[in-house]
């Protein structure tokens, strides 16, 4: 009996062993849901970020119900765990009700959302924190896109461009992105044109950037600073002295008047230092270019660039005497010109005036057209010609056709017959047309020499009839002039072929340009940007009739390349006139085309 008491008493304790163990794991079981419905609560608010304010209300009532059953949840654990017990577990509940969720930026898949306690803001738009945070302590304003993520980098919105940055806050004032510096209007609207900023003038491009250098904007030149400021009066750039105008429109050809001094701003609008040729005087000014005195002029470097139309002629008069034509105009021109150099002061050769070099690019009737008319009425003593730029018979066999005009034929046989009537006043007077060489110096002081390459660059165009015809402006001779502080580049009829070998090839070989006669009248079949930017000249000429300028996509290049252009036939007296010493150089008869 007592064995069987014995055995009664174990087995009861077992089971109540057992029970006590089934009550606590009733309890951990219920914690855990509890946990995992807040839990799920949360999820489902972030999910539903996207829907309308409705379900909003719907997620908070959610959020009631699940209070209730952790509530629950809690009440029935009571039934198996102590007073101490009950108190912890009630804490913990506690502080997942209570968790207030501060209104923040968040990434989100690599996107900047703005959560609230409701979940992520669901709007679109212009968005300031504040106004959903009072207790923000900024004023940053954001742009919402359409899934509800603020943007970032360059923006167009209603027609305006903003910058918005890596935070997504708008940006206003000066910014430097990706290397160039733009201004943003208090209302962070990116600008464009002329600004005032801290008593400074500035300009910026249509892109928005700060404009540096020469500039030229609505037919005027200006210069900016490397801080973009406009230069006005007296100014230093690049290691040169320079003149502005009140306005900052850089002065050219003009003489400067100061309280004490006068100076003198050139074709480029640097200052004049030494001595330098002007009004045919020979002005005398010290080294901060103030004027000191005028001098008769001797042993100066003359250039004409003649008004020849939609031709080329460019008289060189060395200082030593010696003279030189490149190019001789058109058939039309050919009185001009031999009055103009009856009118020069010539050396003479057995009793007539002496050409000492004659240049002839190429043997269009445009650069030819004048050069029987001057063997005829002067003495020259070499003439050159390319061998590959030579004219020949292209039009011989030719009809009229859907691809060949009459026009066609006829140019192509009128430029024949100028040339072969050049050719043949060559051969009268004894003389033969020389074969450049690149590299090849023309005068006995080495002031100019040839630097094309020589290469024959074939047809060009898409016109097979015209290609052969077209192609010889691609094998032009080019001229490089060298004297003292003046260094030229006439530039022929080049056109993109020869443009690109040129400054592939290096051919000026770290040789400066003062002064560009521009490529091929100023065509669109010339200048352009890469030829531009490598030879690097702030002033060019263009030989071209008036009726002829275009301000067309060469002529953008020009300028965007800085090149203050002037046009022969603009000019006063025939042509551009400019004089070198070793010192200065200047330009005279010119007005600028911009």
């Amino acid at each position: 009996m007592h064995n069987i008491k014995k055995l009664l008493m174990t087995i009861s304790m077992t089971l109540a062993f057992s029970c006590s163990l089934l009550s606590t794991g009733a309890y951990a079981v219920s914690n855990k849901t509890s946990s995992d419905v807040s839990s799920e609560s949360t999820q489902k608010t972030d999910d539903k970020n996207s829907t309308s304010n409705s379900d909003k209300n719907s997620s908070k009532t959610d959020k009631k119900e699940d209070k209730k059953n952790q509530d629950s949840s809690t009440i029935k654990n009571e039934d198996v765990v102590d007073g101490e017990e009950q108190d912890k577990t009630s804490t913990k509940d506690d502080e997942v009700i209570k968790v207030e969720i501060i209104p923040h930026w968040e990434n989100i898949n690599g996107k900047l959302h703005y959560v609230t306690e409701d979940g992520i803001i669901e709007e679109e738009g212009w968005f300031k924190e504040k106004d959903e945070n009072p207790d923000a302590d900024n004023d940053n304003e954001y742009y919402l896109d359409e899934n509800h993520a603020a943007v970032t980098g360059w923006n167009k919105i209603g027609g305006q461009w903003y910058y918005f940055n890596e935070a997504g806050v708008k940006q206003t004032g000066w910014q430097l992105i990706n290397y160039e510096w733009y201004h943003l209007d208090k209302n962070g609207i990116m600008e464009k044109g002329w600004i005032k900023d801290d008593g400074a003038k500035y300009y910026l491009s249509d892109a928005g950037t700060m404009v540096v250098g020469k500039k030229y904007i609505d037919d005027k030149w200006y210069l900016f600073a490397n801080d973009g400021k406009l230069q006005t009066g007296f100014y230093t750039y690049k290691g040169k002295d320079y003149y502005s105008d009140k306005d900052g429109v850089m002065v050219t050809n003009q003489w400067i008047k100061t309280k004490n001094y006068q100076y003198y701003a050139k074709a480029d609008s640097s200052i004049a230092k030494g001595n330098i040729i002007i009004d045919g005087k020979l002005q005398v000014f010290d080294n901060n270019g103030r004027f000191i005195e005028s001098e008769d002029a001797d042993n100066y470097l003359f250039v004409k660039y003649l008004s020849v139309g939609n031709a080329d002629c460019q008289f060189i008069r060395l200082p030593n005497g010696e003279t030189a034509l490149i190019d001789t105009g058109d058939v039309t021109t050919r009185e001009q010109l031999v009055n103009f150099l009856n009118e020069q002061k010539l050396r003479k050769k057995g009793g007539k005036k002496l050409i000492d070099y004659v240049i002839i690019t190429h043997g269009h009737s445009d650069h030819i057209g004048g050069l029987a008319a001057v063997l005829d009425n002067f003495e020259v003593g070499k003439i050159y010609m390319p061998k590959n730029a030579a004219m020949q018979n292209w039009y011989s066999g030719l009809k009229v056709n859907d691809e060949v005009s009459q026009a066609d034929i006829d140019m192509l046989k009128y430029d024949y017959q100028i040339y072969k009537e050049a050719a043949k006043a060559v051969k009268d007077n004894g003389l033969k047309f020389i074969n450049p060489t690149p590299g090849q110096y023309i005068d006995s002081n080495e002031i100019l020499q040839f630097v094309q390459s020589g290469k024959d660059f074939g047809p060009i165009g898409s016109q097979k009839h015209m290609a052969e015809y077209w192609g010889i402006n691609e094998n032009s001779a080019i001229v490089y002039l060298n004297y003292g502080d003046f260094q030229g580049l006439f530039a022929a009829d080049m056109e993109w072929t020869s443009e690109k070998d040129f400054w592939v090839s290096d051919l000026l070989d770290g040789k400066k340009v003062d002064l560009l006669k521009v490529p091929h009248h100023g065509y669109n079949t010339s200048s352009t940007g890469d030829f531009l930017k490598y030879v690097n000249a702030p002033v060019g000429i263009v030989s071209r009739a008036e009726d002829s300028i275009d301000k067309n996509t060469a002529f953008n290049n020009l300028v965007n390349n800085g090149v203050m252009l002037y046009e022969t036939s603009q000019s006063k007296n025939g042509g551009i006139s400019v004089y070198a010493t070793e010192d200065n150089w200047s330009m005279e008869d010119a007005s600028k085309d911009n």
